[in-house]
């Protein structure tokens, strides 16, 4: 009976290591993946507003 209790214990501390391990992977790939869709983000939005600044500035000069 002994036996049996050690090895569920041992079992659940396996699992648990395991699990953080797992949990912490998925963290770091969900926050890799977030920041290069912010730099692209970014990057997309820094153009608009050049763009946006270039015809601005030509409206201007026609008036």
């Amino acid at each position: 009976m002994e036996a049996f209790v050690v090895g569920i214990m041992i079992g659940v501390a396996f699992g648990v290591i395991v699990v953080g391990f797992l949990a912490v992977g998925a963290y770091d790939r969900g926050f890799n993946d977030a920041l290069h869709r912010r730099k692209a983000w970014r990057a997309e939005l820094v153009a608009r507003q050049a763009a946006a600044q270039r015809m601005l500035s030509g409206y201007r000069k026609a008036s």
